[in-house]
């Protein structure tokens, strides 16, 4: 059975997982541990539609073996403004930055795809400060990507302490529609198209800024000149997001960059 292949928004696989990978790519399968017990899964050009790579930044060897993915392939790749106490194992944002330019400059615009997320609230991190820095990361990115996706953190268990400790918060409603404003605007200004994947409860599109799939069987279908089956092109049933149905390979609690609003640990 054809797929698409996520790897992975559990453990970042092109930062720490990149040997595995290829070795797998070699080998041809992957033993995946799913929903429904492991499973071999199938990783040659004529089993992948594409791979969707989730990452904060791509290790070298990563980088040095991109070639040998011989399905098409793009980037949904996190570039924050948050600083080392908040993802304190994340290389430099100029490191990020310029690897983010090096790909998209290999591959295009259209295959590296920005996340400006989570969006999170402090005293340091407030809503003058996202706007601040959200205009200074589409000024640096904006002639290698032409897409952004944002997300709003939700309060969920595995963050409980930071928020009772004040580290950081979920945006309030009004500081949402304030952000989302802003963002919109900026991102216009960048030529930058603003998206929200699973983010159900506020509606942004008056500011620009559309409910879409972050695994988009669109994009999917441009870079691979192949018509995805309507199974695959429509998101599964007990999904809260548009995303065409895909496989994840990654695993939890592998992912090493520590950030402090990581649901993935």
């Amino acid at each position: 059975m054809k797929r698409i292949i996520s790897a992975s928004y559990k453990d970042d696989t092109p930062a720490f997982q990149s040997e595995e990978f290829f070795a797998a790519l070699k080998r041809g399968y992957v033993l995946n541990n799913g929903r429904f017990g492991t499973q071999r899964i199938y990783l040659g050009p004529d089993d992948v539609y594409a791979f969707c790579f989730w990452t904060k930044n791509p290790s070298k060897h990563f980088i040095e073996n991109m070639s040998r993915i011989k399905s098409p392939f793009y980037f949904q790749w996190t570039i924050t403004s948050y600083d080392k106490h908040i993802e304190p194992n994340v290389p430099s944002k100029w490191e990020v930055i310029e690897n983010f330019r090096k790909i998209s400059s290999l591959l295009g615009p259209e295959r590296v795809i920005w996340r400006y997320d989570p969006i999170f609230i402090s005293d340091k991190y407030s809503v003058k400060y996202h706007k601040i820095y959200f205009n200074i990361l589409c000024d640096l990115l904006h002639r290698y990507t032409n897409k952004c996706v944002i997300s709003f953190m939700d309060e969920y268990g595995k963050i409980t302490d930071h928020v009772k400790n004040g580290t950081l918060r979920a945006p309030s409603y009004p500081e949402v529609m304030e952000l989302s404003e802003s963002i919109g605007r900026t991102a216009a200004l960048y030529g930058i198209s603003v998206q929200t994947c699973s983010e159900g409860k506020y509606d942004l599109s008056k500011y620009g800024i559309l409910e879409k799939p972050c695994i988009d069987p669109d994009l999917i279908e441009k870079i691979s000149g192949e018509k995805l089956p309507d199974s695959v092109r429509t998101p599964n049933s007990f999904r809260r997001c548009l995303c065409a149905v895909n496989t994840d390979i990654g695993q939890y609690h592998r992912c090493k960059h520590g950030c402090l609003y990581c649901y993935a640990k």
